[in-house]
């Protein structure tokens, strides 16, 4: 679905990532994992044009998305939820959810809420309080549900589970399941390696700006080189 071929990225004068090729599946679930630095969230914006491409290509099937802007990329069927400034504090839950709704036809948007309410039955609960009164695993099952709601093919996800404790943790890793099971292609961006290689399809390590290992989850938990030396686990 994402095929991304010799790129060279970063931001301002300093590159991140070099000479970085990688592919994404459809309808799979994929870990971008690694050590601080490695030039994971800087991949994610890549793909989503909000910093700077020096060289390299980055495809959606047989669209090219360097050099298009940021809105027209979210346009084809793209969703990004960033780690931090993911919702707006001191909009309501149901403000936020109805902005995540604008690019639907506005007969759909009622039908919508009601779905997501169903997936996310705390938001429902929690819709008339403001964003910023929300708990971390609230917030963040507000920043998912707002990029779920532009109906995308495909979702970004950078540290999802960052500052969460783990039962909350599990409870967001348990979403991003479900989503992978209606259909929706994930790429996340995760500190917690051993736990999203329990719920991923497919790994990818990054270190300093370079491939480092690929491969399914299994074979990721099962590499001690990629275990010890890049994921920071025993």
């Amino acid at each position: 679905m994402i095929t991304v071929c010799n790129l060279t990225a970063g931001y301002g004068k300093l590159e991140i990532l070099q000479d970085l090729s990688l592919s994404f599946a459809a309808e799979q679930f994929s870990a971008v994992l690694g050590p601080n630095g490695s030039g994971k969230s800087t991949l994610m914006k890549a793909v989503m044009g909000v910093n700077r491409i020096f060289a390299g290509s980055i495809r959606l099937e047989d669209k090219e998305l360097v050099g298009m802007p940021t809105e027209a990329i979210a346009g084809l069927g793209l969703a990004y939820v960033p780690q931090r400034e993911n919702i707006f504090d001191e909009l309501s839950v149901l403000e936020n959810l109805q902005l995540g709704c604008r690019s639907l036809p506005r007969d759909a948007r009622p039908a919508a809420l009601n779905e997501l309410f169903e997936r996310f039955p705390i938001l429902g609960r929690r819709q008339t309080q403001r964003a910023v009164t929300l708990s971390g695993g609230e917030h963040q099952m507000l920043a998912i549900a707002i990029g779920w709601l532009s109906r995308p093919r495909l979702m970004l996800l950078d540290e999802p589970s960052a500052g969460l404790a783990p039962a909350i943790a599990s409870e967001v890793f348990g979403v991003l399941q479900t989503l992978s099971e209606s259909g929706i292609t994930l790429i996340v961006v995760e500190q917690n390696a051993r736990r999203i290689l329990q719920h991923c399809d497919y790994a990818y390590v990054l270190r300093e700006g370079r491939l480092a290992f690929q491969g399914t989850a299994a074979e990721c938990l099962a590499d001690e080189e990629t275990i010890k030396g890049y994921l920071g686990v025993h």
